[in-house]
């Protein structure tokens, strides 16, 4: 008898136990409220012009990840394969409320560069007579930081440091988006563009006709005449839908004690399955003028996962690899073709092959041919 009471009771009981958890529940979740709705009155409260330091809700973050994995031989360059380098960027921005934004990249990179890249003999003593990979690099770099004021489209104003808008190929932000890993020759060679505008950068666009057009006007810094601004500018258009753009572009400034200008044009044309991009860029200095223009056609082979592309790519360039009295004029084709495999929007796997053929009265010093050929095989990831 004494059980079925206190079964009865219990039964009776149940409904009020789970009455005082759901009680208790919400009684933790009005707390909850209160404290969130107290701190967005504080916030409310404080004056607009205190500047604060803290995680905004309207941060964005991405990057992306390039492996990569190398082999080279040449008639006097032994062969060598290699993980060559594993670079990792970091994007940040954040918006700070109409019209402002703040953008920011890092670039990480652990890499074996390639000492003495064009076989020089002259090089100085502390490098090897011929190409050749030797020691491991660690370098981290700042390619963007800068805070973006928009007024309207025709007006956008941004202070600080990033790619210089020369072209197409410099002003690419993800190192995965290129089809050659590297990019061409435009930004790889060492006395043609200065690759970051830093100071001020001015831009803007409009429609006209079912055409965009835009300019860009920035400042730079000489690599050797640091206490002297450069100025660049470009103009440039955008139609059928982005499927064709190209544009016009220069810098200007005094490096060394030299004034000098470079100039620069640029089209690219993607009409599926058919990609092509083409650039031509010329530094003008006295005594050290130098040039480089490259052609990449391709093709996607399957639906648009597979693109096969081939490409020359030229450079006339006056490097000073020995002290700064005496310069290498070298003279190089690159040329070859290869493989995109991409599966999905964020992933890119590469499959190159570049023979890079040196020519003009250059092309061997002291009986060393400088002439070689790279195979590379390559990963990028954004995220």
């Amino acid at each position: 008898m004494n059980g079925i009471i206190i079964a009865l009771l219990s039964l009776a009981l149940t409904p009020l136990v789970f009455a005082q958890a759901d009680l208790v529940d919400l009684q933790k979740r009005i707390e909850e409220l209160e404290s969130q709705q107290a701190e967005m009155v504080l916030q409310m409260r404080e004056p607009k012009t205190t500047v604060q330091s803290f995680l905004n809700d309207n941060l964005t973050l991405g990057g992306f990840f390039e492996p990569a994995f190398t082999y080279i031989s040449g008639p006097d360059t032994k062969s060598q394969y290699l993980n060559s380098s594993n670079t990792l960027g970091l994007n940040l921005s954040a918006e700070l409320g109409t019209p402002y934004r703040f953008v920011s990249q890092f670039i990480t990179a652990l890499e074996i560069p390639l000492d003495n890249p064009h076989n020089n003999p002259d090089v100085s003593d502390d490098l090897p007579e011929t190409r050749e990979y030797q020691d491991f690099q660690s370098r981290t770099v700042l390619t963007q930081g800068y805070v973006e004021y928009s007024r309207s489209r025709m007006f956008n104003f941004q202070g600080g440091a990033g790619y210089v808008p020369f072209g197409h190929a410099p002003q690419q932000r993800e190192l995965v988006l290129f089809t050659r890993r590297g990019g061409p020759q435009l930004i790889r060679s060492e006395d043609i563009l200065f690759p970051l505008w830093q100071g001020f950068h001015l831009s803007g666009s409009r429609s006209a006709d079912n055409i965009e057009m835009g300019y860009n006007l920035y400042t730079f810094v000489p690599a050797t005449r640091v206490r002297t601004t450069g100025i660049g500018a470009r103009a440039w258009f955008s139609a059928m839908d982005e499927k064709l753009t190209g544009g016009l572009s220069a810098q200007a400034g005094k490096n060394n004690q030299e004034n000098f200008e470079l100039v620069g044009a640029d089209l690219k044309a993607e009409f599926f399955p058919y990609l092509v991009k083409t650039e031509f860029a010329q530094y003008i200095e006295s005594g050290a003028d130098s040039w480089t223009a490259y052609l990449e056609p391709g093709v996607y082979i399957y639906e648009e996962e597979v693109l096969f592309y081939i490409f020359g790519d030229y450079a006339f360039n006056m490097v000073n690899e020995k002290d700064t009295s005496s310069y290498d004029l070298y003279q190089k084709w690159e040329y070859g073709g290869g493989f995109n495999w991409l599966p999905n929007s964020l992933t890119r796997l590469r499959l190159g092959f570049t023979y890079h053929d040196y020519v003009g009265p250059r092309s061997q010093l002291q009986g060393i041919n400088r002439d070689y050929v790279a195979v590379d095989i390559s990963a990028g990831v954004a995220f």
